[in-house]
């Protein structure tokens, strides 16, 4: 944190900044912020979350924070894009709506009435949800069954993968995981894409190694990230 807030200061950042961190270490890190630079030029908002509700709740997704097991505190993230419903359009002409302001308020939620009378509810107009994209970012972390739990069916998992198979007892002793622990929690979780990160320096130039072990045990696309990648997911 520290780091990231000189870096930002040396690049002269103007926008605010907004940090969000377990309520309880909401002070410690405004102390980290003060002590590394007394405090920068640009404006930090210091949000404190309780680990039962969302960190960041916005209408069109949020994000939760979930322990993971390392050797220190550690926590993963959960992006969740807001389940959708597509307005029927020729549904409610059949009702007796015509397009207008109306029509919002359906898709608001509010029930509305007809010229007739007839009271139309949301539902009556709304097609099934549409379950919204989901990512997930592990952090340092064990592959256990909390760590499954929390990854259940992402649109895409960011693991961290610092080993391969042959240094598995080094991933344990570090709270880290091997490429394939990667694979078996993308496996299990039912993800549908996962992206290999935290890469130990000592895989530099042989970094095929562990999509190629990840790839044998998880059948969706794999791939292997540095800072600054990015993609596309697409609604199914």
């Amino acid at each position: 944190l520290p780091g990231l807030v000189q870096a930002l200061e040396m690049n002269e950042r103007e926008k605010p900044l907004d940090i969000y961190v377990p309520k309880q270490r909401t002070q410690r890190a405004k102390e980290m912020i003060e002590g590394a630079y007394r405090w920068p030029s640009y404006t930090i908002n210091v949000h404190g979350y309780d680990e039962d509700e969302p960190a960041i709740q916005t209408a069109d997704y949020t994000v939760r924070a979930f322990s993971t097991p390392y050797t220190k505190h550690s926590h993963g993230l959960i992006v969740q894009e807001t389940d959708r419903q597509k307005f029927l359009h020729e549904k409610a002409r059949a009702l007796g709506l015509n397009p207008g302001p109306k029509y919002g308020k359906l898709q608001s939620g509010q029930t509305v009435e007809t010229d007739d009378g007839t009271i139309v509810e949301p539902d009556d107009v709304l097609s099934e949800p549409k379950s919204g994209r989901r990512i997930v970012y592990t952090s340092d972390t064990r592959p256990t069954s909390s760590v499954v739990e929390a990854a259940s069916d992402a649109s895409l998992l960011i693991y961290n993968a610092m080993f391969t198979e042959e240094q598995a007892e080094r991933a344990r002793s570090t709270g880290h995981s091997t490429a394939t622990e990667a694979a078996q929690v993308a496996s299990e979780s039912g993800s549908k894409q996962l992206w290999l990160t935290h890469i130990s320096p000592r895989h530099e130039g042989d970094e095929q190694t562990l999509e190629t072990r990840a790839n044998e045990v998880f059948n969706g696309d794999v791939t292997l990230v540095r800072d600054g990648d990015t993609t596309e997911i697409t609604r199914e």
